[in-house]
């Protein structure tokens, strides 16, 4: 009888032990809504989808977002930039050019962009980066910008290291400098499969070497009207956001020092347009100073990209501008990915999908996020056509090829940030770049 009593009495202990483990993991690993990182009002717009009928708090609205910003060219109005680099051969006769760089997501095979982002600096004519007036990134575009911007922006200097720092990112970086993994109990309890504290740090750096840069620039010159905004979506109230990261970057505070509210800001925009959900934590943001707990959940802004896209086009038609539009998507345009194996063949890699909640759920997530790059690329070509009409504007993107990865004989990535395939890549995207082997979307159609 008292054998029986001690062997319950275990039976309970350790289901108890297994419950506890269960919460313990769940408090130690999840993201708390009670620290919120604050993010002045200004620095992040909201966009109503007509779908929704919930008014975006706290935020203004995005909806005359570009035709401020193109009125007010941070105090030096159109009329007052013919002289500047980017308008010196524009005249009153002809429409001013307006140059929108698009870098999209695609986790590890963001080498492929910043090796673009090499290559194009190394030209020589043409479309220059600095050029550029307008960088919209998602994910882990959003990632690369920090040095996007000082590579477009930047002294020759100032490029260089920004150039050679977004290649050793995308070349020598390992998943194990940039993600933990979780074990099964922690996943099951927590908000994502894996923490991002690595990508954390490594934004930090960037933070660390290149916003004094950027902060020290003058607002005048090749640097007015320039705008770098990043796309995350408010999970709480459904909407699509955008911040204007070099706005956010070059706010200096009131006494003209660092500003840290600022460089939080900038910092969790950053990362919560690069949580992809459930895969990565979300991110916590609040606009209320005054806020002991709460903000909003953001996540990866890919989901809701066409409405900022939209109103930017209906501003540049009112400004009279003539777009041209650079994609880069950091993908091959395909579910399964096209790979060499050591025996130099190349194929599309297929794939058996285990019967299990976490390979479904990855498996949905490649679905998804293959039809969200073509659908997102026949949008901005549908609202173009449909604001300038056939042969009025410019539309390149640029992608991974089957071809580029046979010439190169990239091997298939052994986990989800390989150095070797990344390095790859970033080789391939050097070559676009340096060759300027873009495609013309509306041949595609």
């Amino acid at each position: 009888m008292i054998k029986n009593k001690g062997s319950q009495a275990l039976k309970i202990f350790k289901i108890l032990t297994v419950i506890l483990i269960f919460f313990c993991a769940g408090c130690a690993s999840q993201t708390d809504r009670k620290t919120p990182v604050y993010c002045k009002a200004d620095y992040l717009y909201a966009f109503d989808d007509d779908s929704l009928e919930q008014k975006a708090e706290g935020v203004k609205s995005g909806k005359n977002l570009l035709s401020y910003h193109l009125n007010q060219q941070h105090d030096h109005n159109l009329s007052k930039m013919t002289d500047n680099t980017v308008t010196r051969e524009r005249t009153a006769e002809t429409k001013q050019k307006y140059t929108i760089l698009i870098m999209s997501g695609g986790g590890q095979n963001g080498a492929f962009g910043a090796g673009i982002l090499n290559g194009w600096s190394d030209r020589e004519e043409g479309i220059k980066r600095s050029d550029v007036d307008m960088i919209t990134t998602i994910s882990t575009g959003a990632m690369a910008l920090t040095y996007a911007l000082v590579g477009n922006y930047g002294t020759e200097d100032q490029q260089n290291m920004a150039d050679q720092a977004l290649k050793n990112i995308y070349t020598k970086t390992s998943e194990d400098d940039l993600l933990e993994k979780k074990n099964v109990i922690t996943m099951l309890t927590t908000n994502s499969l894996v923490n991002t504290r690595g990508m954390g740090r490594t934004l930090d750096g960037a933070i660390k070497e290149f916003m004094p840069m950027i902060r020290a620039w003058p607002e005048d010159g090749n640097w007015a009207g320039k705008m770098a905004f990043a796309g995350v979506v408010n999970m709480d109230n459904g909407k699509f956001y955008v911040s204007d990261l070099l706005q956010v970057a070059r706010d200096k505070g009131r006494d003209g020092e660092q500003d840290l509210t600022s460089e939080k800001c900038y910092r969790e925009i950053i990362l919560a347009s690069s949580a992809e959900p459930a895969f990565f934590p979300p991110r916590f943001i609040t606009t209320d100073p005054l806020t002991s707990g709460g903000g909003h959940m953001y996540v990866d802004g890919g989901l809701r990209f066409g409405t900022f896209w939209d109103e930017n086009l209906k501003a540049l038609e009112a400004h009279n501008m003539a777009v041209e539009v650079y994609v880069i998507v950091n993908g091959d345009l395909a579910v399964d990915p096209y790979v060499c194996n050591d025996s130099g063949e190349c194929f599309r890699e297929t794939k058996n999908i285990k019967n299990s909640i976490l390979d479904i759920a990855k498996r949905s997530s490649v679905i998804a996020t293959d039809q969200l790059y073509k659908g997102s690329l026949d949008k901005i070509y549908r609202n173009l056509m449909t604001h300038y009409g056939a042969g009025n504007f410019k539309m390149n993107y640029t992608y991974i090829k089957p071809e580029y990865i046979r010439q190169k004989q990239c091997r298939k990535s052994l986990n989800s940030f390989d150095p070797a395939f990344m390095s790859c890549l970033f080789d391939i995207g050097e070559m676009v770049g340096r060759t300027w082997d873009w495609q013309d979307y509306a041949h595609k159609k």
